[in-house]
This record gives structure tokens, C-alpha cells and sequence, in this order.
């Protein structure tokens, strides 16, 4: 895990080196283990290694200060985080074949052994024991096609200098960042866009109709649309090809095909695959130089990847990292404590609190680079805190519930999909779904509230309260109808749901907001349930294998029942990563006066907001009408964001 940036410039003329350093030091937090630079000439092939200020003090190359012999038209930087192979043989942009391949690194390539074993059958011979060699010298081998090989997380840029070719690749889901610009002749690319920033700042000026649109919908992927006008991100599953001065479009490389997956894994026994599947995915990503952790919120998922994990360790003790509050319909202590006791893990918990929430929100925004849809992020902040200086890296559930249909809207999709097919079924198993939950989550409610949000929903859908402008209100929704929507079309509308969520809708997001949470403290997070063999199988599985009633995940639970105690196995009533934040916000006066601060002398002042419906927002939650907590937090963000980008 590794912060990676460079810069082509087209016309030949010298690039700033200076802001090459620049924009790799802002990513500091990516990699604080070392720092590396390739400066080259693309005519030429001229080229030559630079220090920086942070590069070990073994690896002897000149400072990037120091003047070149030659025209320097393309770089590229690396900031490491040491995971794999920590000696100065990792040390990045590295290069095979006497400087004929250059790569620059961010991610893992879990199968990396697997990859070497069958390359060195074709006679390649490896220096080190790193994963990024294995990159190189299988693009050697086998061209564009060596990523069908790799199982893992991972974004890069190869630059093959004979063909004067450099090649962006982000790994299938998007796990791992990748931004890139082209302005005045010139092409930058970074994991962040605070990078983008330094290299490429007429690029960088905010898109204020996607900051509309995330404002109105609650949302944050839109690829290649992001929060600046001239940065485009490059989606999951696709590369870029930079070659003869120009930039391809992105170029997609995977999908999920349902056709190979039906060829390719047992669906006779669908509960064996997945934990088949599940085992093989946590086992590959143990595979370190550095110490392992797991978080642990008490839930199906993340208690799987802790017991298998622990499977892993033959006997060794994990350790585990949970956020915990003792607030009524948030204390998932109890779960936690049975899954640790018995995995036997090493345990660590944090309970975050209001005190200087504000701050600690514009710090993690920074990070960000944008702003943020749900409070729950602080949580997630916190616990990578906490796991800091403890472990390097941290494996998470990230992905299960929407590959396995884990959430309640999961359910009301399948069934009404099932009164369309099979209405009689549709009968029973509506009938068992309102007999399930209403018990479970209306006490959570106050007569008040729970009639507010039913009049809302009646209204309104499930959409939140909007506090746009009408100008702005259009323009939000001109980049939502101009959203370009992928499809499964497996005949089974649960799926092709959870396909959206997976692709799309969700998890781009959840990932995004892990990556930058975790390296904001130089952790590596690793997600088991998002290994592309496992995801592939996971969406044939037929959505009447994963819903019934209220059972979301089913199958997988019945899988998981035979590594899991059934309280954990089978528990239905699982947060996330839950924070009081709405709580908070009616109870401390200091975090009411610093939010107070923010939304109604800050965002309310804003020409796109209307003043007045952001404070009956206000007083709707402050009074208990309402929690209007996730809007309030959203519209903070959007500030401390826009103070920042602007």
C-alpha cells in the first residue's frame, strides 16, 4: 500500500520537477517508509533515479534537486509503505530488463507466489521478493493480459520504455485509487487528488454540480466525473493507454460474466463454495512482512474474517480493533466479546466522543479529498487510529452485504420481484418480513419520530430532505439523469440489484472511504469478501438462496454456521459501524455550537442553500422531531469541503 503520482508532459519541454516532489510529499501519510522518483525522456529514453527527503539513507541515488543531463518529460513517484519484502530491494519506481519496464506501485498482488512460480517456469529470474517485480515481469511475459493472473488491489503506472507506452491500471473494484488530469499538453495522475492539486491546479477548480448532486443525493461515485472540473477518476476494471502524445479513453478489461462463473465454480453446493472461496480469499490476504489485524464490529462479516483468520494463524492470537458506545440500539459489545473470546484475539477498543468532532471532521475530510455522506465514517477514523502503531495492516469485511444481499432494502427488492413471479410465495414470506421486523426496530422509535419519517416516506420516498436552491436542485439533477448505469441483466432482479450496489451504487464509496480513513494513519486495509473469484460466484448465487423473509444471507449464514456460534451466525440485528452522532447533537452543547457554527454561519450563507431550510432542519433534530443527523453531517462536510477546495 503505497501513494503513487507522476506527470507526462506531451511537447517535450522540461516538467516541473519540483512540483513532482511537491505533490508526493502531500501524500506522505500514504507511505512514510521511503520515497523514490524516475525522471525520463520519452524520445530518448533517457532516465535516472532521485532521492527525496524521506528516501532510506542506503539507497544511494542523487536528490531530486539535482539537475539532470537530459530533458525530463515524464516522471514518476512513489511514496512506500512497506508491506511486502522491507528491504531496499522494494524500493520503488523499480524497474527489470536494465530499465526496459518502470513501474510505480499502490495495492497487493495476493497470488504474487503463484504468478513468480509459473513465470520462472518460463525462465524470468526475480531479485526480490516483491509483489511489484511480479507485475513487471508478468506484463513482460504475458502483455495487457497478465492482469486476468492477479488476485488482489492494486492501481499502477508502467511506463515501457521502447514503445513509449505508459500504462494506468486500477485493479477490478476499485479498492485502490487512481485520478488522473490532462491540461495544457500535460498529463498527471496521483492516488489522491490533493496531489492533482500541486501537479495540475488549473485542473482542480470545484465541480460544484457534483458537490449539487452529492448535496441532494447522498452521493459521492460518479465516475469520470469528481469533485473537481478537470480530474477524472478512473473507474475499477479499467485501464489507460498513454502513448504518441495521446490518452485513451478507459478502457475496461473485467466485468462479472455470469457464463465463466457458471463455468468456473460449484453451485451444486453453494455453502461449500462460498466458504471454499471465503477461506482461500483470507488466507491470500495474511500474506505479510508486517503485523495483521482484523477489524471487529460484532457482525456476521467482519466475525467471519476474524475466525478464519485466527484459522490461519495455526494457534497465534489476531488482533482485533472494534468501535464501541454504550447508547441504547448501538452497544454491540456483547457480540464482540463472544466472537473474541472465542477466537482468543488480542483486543483493542476505542470509544469516540463529541468532544472536538468538528476538528477531527475537517482533518478527515482532508483526507478525503471530498466531502462525506454518513457520520459512520468517524467511527471507521477511529478505529484505524486506534490500530495504528499496532498493526500495518487490517483486514475488514467491506462488500459481503451487498454481494450477499445483506440489508433490509436488500429484502424489500426481492420481494417485490416475488409478487411478480410467485405471488403465493410472496404472501408468506411478506407476511413472516413484517412479523420480523417491526419487533426489532420500531422500539427504537419514539411516537414522534416514527410518525415523521412515515409521513415523509409517504411523500417523499426514501429520498432525504433537500436544501437547494432551485438553480442548484437542476443542476443536481441533470448529473444524476446523466449518469451512466451498468447493467448485469442476469434474469434475477435481486442481483442485478446487488450488481448495481457492488459496481456502482455502494461499495466505490465504502471503498474510497476506507482507503483514505486507513492510509490517513499508514494502515493497509484488506477486504476478503471483495476477491473478484469469490464476488463472481456470489452473484450467481440465486437470489432465493439469499433472502427469505427477513433472513438476509442466507446461504452465507448457513455457512458461516459452521465456523461461527449461531448467535453471531444468525444474529439479524447489525449497524455497521454505528455512531450516536444524532444522539450527540442533542445532548452536547459544545458540539451544538461548533455544528451550529458551520451550518448556519457557514453553508447557510452559501448562495446554492436555502437558509431557511437548513435551520428548520436544525430544530427538527435539536427538538427530537426528526434525526436529520446523516443531512446535517453531510451539509458540515460539504462546508469544511468547499472552504478547502475552493
Amino acid at each position: 500500500m503505497c501513494g503513487i503520482t507522476g506527470m507526462v508532459r506531451f511537447d517535450g519541454a522540461a516538467l516541473d520537477v519540483g512540483c513532482i516532489g511537491e505533490a508526493a510529499r502531500i501524500m506522505r501519510h500514504r507511505g512514510p517508509d521511503g520515497e523514490g522518483f524516475l525522471l525520463a525522456n520519452l524520445t530518448s529514453g533517457a532516465h535516472a533515479l532521485r532521492n527525496g527527503d524521506d528516501t532510506p539513507p542506503n539507497i544511494q541515488h542523487p536528490h531530486l534537486t539535482t539537475p539532470s543531463d537530459f530533458t525530463p518529460d515524464l516522471a514518476l513517484a512513489h511514496r512506500r509503505l512497506a508491506i511486502l519484502d522491507l528491504s531496499p530491494n522494494g524500493h520503488e519506481p523499480m524497474s527489470v530488463n536494465d530499465g526496459a519496464l518502470w513501474l510505480t506501485f499502490n495495492g497487493e498482488i495476493y497470488n504474487y507466489l503463484e504468478i513468480r512460480d509459473d513465470l520462472r517456469a518460463l525462465g524470468y529470474t526475480f531479485h526480490t521478493e516483491c509483489d511489484a517485480e511480479v507485475i513487471l515481469q508478468a506484463y513482460d511475459a504475458w502483455g495487457y493480459a497478465c492482469l486476468e493472473r492477479f488476485i488482489g488491489m492494486f492501481a499502477f503506472a508502467l511506463w515501457d520504455r521502447a514503445r513509449r507506452r505508459l500504462w494506468c491500471v486500477r485493479d477490478r473494484f476499485g479498492v485502490k485509487p487512481f485520478y488522473y488530469a490532462v491540461s495544457g499538453g500535460q498529463f498527471a495522475f496521483a492516488s489522491e487528488i490533493k496531489a492533482l492539486r500541486v501537479l495540475l491546479p488549473e485542473a482542480c477548480t470545484p465541480d460544484m454540480a457534483q458537490l449539487f448532486w452529492f448535496a441532494r443525493y447522498g452521493r459521492v461515485f460518479n465516475p469520470p466525473y469528481t469533485f473537481f472540473e478537470g480530474v477524472r477518476e478512473l473507474a475499477g476494471g479499467h485501464y489507460l493507454v498513454i502513448e504518441d502524445g495521446r490518452v485513451s479513453d478507459p478502457i475496461r478489461y473485467w466485468d462479472i460474466d455470469l457464463e465463466r462463473a457458471r463455468a468456473t465454480y460449484d453451485y451444486s453446493d453453494p455453502e461449500g463454495e462460498f466458504l471454499s472461496l471465503l477461506r482461500d480469499s483470507v488466507r491470500l490476504r495474511l500474506r505479510s512482512d508486517v503485523p495483521v489485524g482484523t477489524c471487529l464490529s460484532g457482525g456476521l462479516d467482519s466475525s467471519a474474517i476474524v475466525a478464519l483468520a485466527t484459522e490461519g494463524l495455526n494457534g497465534g492470537r489476531m488482533n482485533s480493533f472494534s468501535s464501541i458506545y454504550a447508547v441504547k440500539g448501538l452497544d454491540e459489545r456483547r457480540y464482540i466479546n463472544l466472537v473474541s473470546e472465542k477466537c482468543g484475539t488480542i483486543r483493542h477498543e476505542t470509544t469516540p466522543q463529541p468532544a472536538n468532532f468538528i476538528p477531527r471532521l475537517e482533518k478527515m475530510t482532508w483526507h478525503q479529498d471530498i466531502p462525506t455522506a454518513s457520520p459512520t465514517l468517524m467511527s471507521q477514523y477511529a478505529v484505524m487510529e486506534l490500530a495504528h502503531g499496532v498493526v500495518t495492516v487490517l483486514l475488514d469485511g467491506q462488500g459481503a452485504d451487498e454481494l450477499l444481499a445483506g440489508y433490509l432494502s436488500h429484502v424489500v427488492f426481492h420481494l417485490r420481484d416475488l409478487r411478480r413471479r410467485d405471488p403465493a410465495r410472496w404472501v408468506r414470506e411478506q407476511a413472516a418480513f413484517m412479523r420480523e421486523v417491526y419487533p426489532r426496530f420500531f422500539p427504537y422509535f419514539s411516537p414522534r419520530e416514527f410518525a415523521s419519517r412515515a409521513r415523509h416516506t409517504l411523500a417523499h420516498g426514501i429520498q432525504p430532505p433537500h436544501v437547494l436552491t432551485a438553480d442548484a436542485d437542476a443542476l443536481a439533477g441533470e448529473r444524476e439523469t446523466g449518469r451512466s448505469r451498468r447493467k448485469l441483466d442476469s434474469g434475477d432482479a435481486l442481483n442485478d440489484h446487488l450488481y448495481q450496489a457492488v459496481m456502482q451504487e455502494s461499495i466505490p464509496a465504502l471503498l474510497h472511504y476506507e482507503d483514505r480513513n486507513s492510509m490517513a494513519f499508514g494502515i493497509e486495509a484488506r477486504v476478503p469478501f471483495l476477491d473478484h473469484r469469490l464476488a463472481e460466484f456470489a452473484l450467481g448465487v440465486p437470489g432465493d438462496l439469499k433472502v427469505k423473509g427477513a433472513t438476509t444471507k442466507l446461504f452465507a449464514r448457513r455457512a458461516l454456521s459452521r465456523v461461527l456460534p449461531d448467535e453471531i451466525a444468525w444474529r439479524k440485528d447489525k449497524l455497521g459501524y454505528p455512531i450516536p452522532f444524532g444522539h450527540w447533537l442533542r445532548t452536547d452543547t459544545a458540539l451544538q455550537a461548533d455544528s451550529r457554527a458551520v451550518l448556519l454561519d457557514g453553508v447557510s450563507k452559501r448562495g446554492w442553500i436555502q437558509p431557511a431550510r437548513v435551520e428548520r432542519l436544525w430544530r427538527d433534530h435539536l427538538s427530537g422531531g426528526s434525526d436529520h443527523s446523516r443531512q446535517l453531517y453531510a451539509l458540515i462536510t460539504a462546508e469544511q469541503w468547499i472552504r478547502w477546495a475552493g
